[in-house]
């Protein structure tokens, strides 16, 4: 649940009192990248107040904003107040590709009495739910989001996030997580693994030792979502997105997801997945433009077309 992150424009009228910029490292030293900028309205622009998770006009959280300047604009973008619910499910159109077996049942190249012991280890690149046809382990998240509410941000923060090893597979396989949190790398298995991030702002590599684990303080935001694997088991792999807002999700079993307390009004929404063309994006890079229902839930689907994967 982790390519290119995203530009941002501020919606037309409005003034800037703060540009968060996130940085990220990867393995071979470090980057930056200032054209991310997250774009946080004036506390006088008349946006939502924070700290209320209740979407109503008379809670005092308001979001208004100005017309277009031309009436040529592309998309002017909506008015409305308060905050709502983004919901969907993300969906497969065509068959789906067997899984490949990535390590055998009781013959894994690397520490077989422990890896691949109960179970052949697949690959977790592309898993559809063979009723619904949903899609898990999508990432849905709003890049730069109008407004921020204080309520939603808390709970991100607060948050416990595991990143684990688990008879030689990263749990969970894609993982979004907000800056300012921890997470605890953890190695349940007794052997040794490493965690190679790759990601540009937030590489490294750890050696976990068996059954060993690690806190890691997460500080700068991605563009994009980045790999992460081990060097000693070879095809363990996941992906992370960090963000400087609380407005993601990795999508369930059944390609389900669900974000609370999102600004009303236009948000763009972007959603990746690994194993699609285009860098993983199935919305635009930038994201798709969603007006979100103040105090309501307003429901969002995303197809993958099968024609469009990667070759495994």
């Amino acid at each position: 649940m982790l390519s290119s992150w995203i530009r941002t424009t501020p919606l037309a009228g409005l003034g800037l009192a703060a540009v968060l910029v996130l940085s990220v490292a990867g393995c071979g030293g470090k980057t930056t990248d200032t054209d991310d900028a997250v774009i946080v309205p004036a506390p006088d622009a008349n946006l939502p107040t924070a700290g209320t998770s209740a979407p109503a006009a008379s809670s005092g959280a308001t979001t208004s904003a100005a017309p277009a300047a031309s009436s040529t604009a592309a998309a002017a973008p909506t008015k409305a107040e308060g905050w709502g619910t983004l919901k969907g499910q993300v969906t497969l159109k065509g068959t789906a590709p067997k899984p490949k077996e990535l390590a055998e049942k009781g013959k894994a190249a690397k520490d077989p009495t422990v890896c691949a012991v109960d179970a052949p280890i697949l690959n977790e690149r592309l898993v559809v739910d063979p009723a619904s046809k949903g899609v898990k382990n999508v990432l849905v998240y709003l890049p730069k989001p109008t407004a921020v509410n204080e309520e939603a941000k808390s709970q991100a923060q607060s948050a416990k996030v595991v990143f684990d090893q688990e008879k030689c597979i990263f749990v969970p396989h894609v993982l979004g997580v907000m800056t300012g949190l921890t997470v605890e790398l953890k190695n349940s298995d007794p052997v040794n693994h490493n965690i190679n991030s790759r990601l540009k702002n937030n590489g490294f590599n750890k050696l976990l030792s068996a059954s060993k684990q690690e806190p890691l303080p997460v500080n700068e935001a991605e563009r994009t979502p980045g790999e992460l694997t081990c060097d000693i088991h070879p095809w363990m792999k996941a992906y992370w997105m960090v963000l400087d807002n609380p407005y993601f999700a990795v999508t369930d079993a059944s390609g389900n997801f669900e974000i609370k307390n999102v600004p009303a009004g236009t948000q763009k929404v972007v959603v990746w997945q690994e194993a699609v063309a285009n860098k993983g994006f199935v919305s635009a890079s930038s994201g798709d433009a969603v007006n979100i229902k103040a105090g309501d839930a307003t429901t969002k689907d995303f197809v993958i077309d099968a024609g469009k994967l990667l070759p495994e």
